[in-house]
């Protein structure tokens, strides 16, 4: 799941909230309407319009996709032309609804209709203004590398087209374009060339090892990487070949969003009372500050403040250099069975997972999903290489496969394939079937320390 596959997702389930709003809003305009105009018929009962949902939604959805208006590309292109494909989804919805009238002959208002197609119109248009704020606010410094020759006004095209900062590095060798890929944070490559067809497949290879997507010139794409065929994408004037390991497809993406931030909503009220227990006990037992605020390594590697409950003394940071000796974890990590700075309360939390519960916050924020690979601290993320990057294409989750399969009780290699092997075979299933195995996981303390 790329970065901008994951906003448009979380885009489309605005909108169609907005959707429904807005005939909610359009009932209460024409009710209005109709009591300071006797020309317009009386509103029929709410329940007698609710089908317009059911036919214009689906044609709605379908056309918003095909015309792309909530794609970051299009919202953070020219103004007019993100105008001119909402009008066009819109009256795909509404050709929809008026077929449907015609040949139901249905009792729906037509004023309805129209006021209906207005206000939901209006508050679009709105909503993607505020979107393109949104997205840039989002992304942060959101960063396209771009590789390869380039002349004129190209890197600043390359800029507003993709809605994002653009790093632009001429040299065309594969060593130094390696080097610069593997130190990261990149969101994604775009190779302006001239390559020769050995340095393209180099790269190619190198963007899918890391699971970073890669734009190639029409001209310069390759065949038989093993992978799924590319497809073409416009990016300001010139087309590209977009080449990605996996791509998620959007529904999925969509129902992982709300899945996501609702059972995140739902677990911080159901779970408020115990919140607070658990926040008295660290103030008695632990000390304060009660929170534990820590960068670790989002999307791409892109740093973040992760939330726990704190479980070690103050000033436990600054004793972990001392500790680095006693390290019984392989790899860039680090791990210690009796870490002497935990506290006797911070092991209790520690061994039931309940340490962990304030990062539904950060599940609410966007900043986490409920399942994915587990943050490493930044300056454990920076150290993994080739591959092991990988994993940092999927949003980081509060429990995963390493979670629930035995986790400080493997290996950085078995950790590491776990989590490969989760990014990629990802799916919704996937997802359910972990979050089933995390309470018994918990239950049992295997791995916790």
């Amino acid at each position: 799941m790329t970065r901008d596959e994951s906003l448009e997702a979380a885009i489309l389930v605005q909108d169609i909230v907005l959707i429904i709003a807005s005939l909610l809003l359009a009932r209460f305009v024409h009710a209005l309407a109709a009591h300071a105009l006797p020309a317009i018929k009386p509103p029929v009962a709410p329940g007698e319009y609710a089908h317009l949902l059911v036919v214009f939604l689906p044609i709605w959805v379908v056309a918003a996709e095909r015309l792309g208006i909530h794609r970051v590309r299009m919202l953070t292109g020219p103004r007019i032309e993100v105008a001119r494909r909402t009008l066009i989804t819109q009256g795909w919805g509404l050709a929809a609804v008026a077929l449907i009238l015609v040949a139901a002959q249905t009792s729906l208002n037509r004023s309805l209709i129209a006021i209906f197609f207005l206000v939901s119109t209006g508050v679009l248009l709105a909503a993607h203004s505020v979107q393109r704020r949104w997205i840039a606010r989002r992304r942060g410094e959101s960063l396209v590398l771009v590789i390869g020759d380039l002349t004129g006004d190209g890197v600043g095209e390359i800029e507003r087209a993709r809605g994002r900062r653009v790093e632009h590095h001429g040299f065309t060798d594969l060593v130094r374009s390696s080097s610069r890929l593997r130190a990261g944070p990149i969101d994604e490559v775009v190779l302006t060339g001239p390559f020769s067809p050995d340095i393209v497949r180099g790269l190619l290879e190198l963007t899918f090892e890391i699971g970073i997507p890669a734009l190639v010139p029409l001209g310069s794409g390759l065949d038989g990487l093993g992978f799924p065929p590319p497809r073409v994408e416009t990016v300001g004037r010139a087309q590209y070949l977009l080449y990605q390991r996996r791509r998620p497809g959007v529904p999925s993406l969509i129902i992982k969003t709300l899945q996501d931030r609702l059972l995140a909503a739902l677990l911080l009220a159901v779970l408020s009372p115990l919140w607070l227990l658990i926040a008295l006990l660290v103030r008695l037992f632990v000390g304060s500050p009660i929170l534990y605020l820590q960068r670790r390594g989002g999307l791409f590697g892109r740093p973040f403040r992760m939330v726990k409950f704190r479980t070690m003394r103050i000033g436990a940071d600054g004793e972990r250099a001392a500790l680095l000796a006693r390290n019984e974890m392989d790899g860039p990590v680090f791990k210690l069975t009796d870490d002497p700075r935990v506290t006797r309360f911070g092991r209790l939390l520690r061994r039931t997972s309940l340490d962990e519960l304030p990062q539904l916050l950060n599940v609410l924020l966007g900043q986490m999903s409920l399942v994915g690979p587990r943050p490493l601290p930044v300056e454990e993320t920076e150290a993994l290489r080739d591959g092991h990057r990988r994993r940092l294409s999927m949003r980081p989750g509060i429990t995963c496969l390493w979670q629930v399969s035995g986790r400080n009780e493997l290996t950085f290699k078995e950790w590491m394939a776990l989590d490969l092997k989760y990014v990629d075979s990802w799916s919704l299933g996937l997802d359910l079937a972990i979050l089933l195995r995390t309470l018994p996981a918990i239950l049992s303390g295997r791995g916790a320390r």
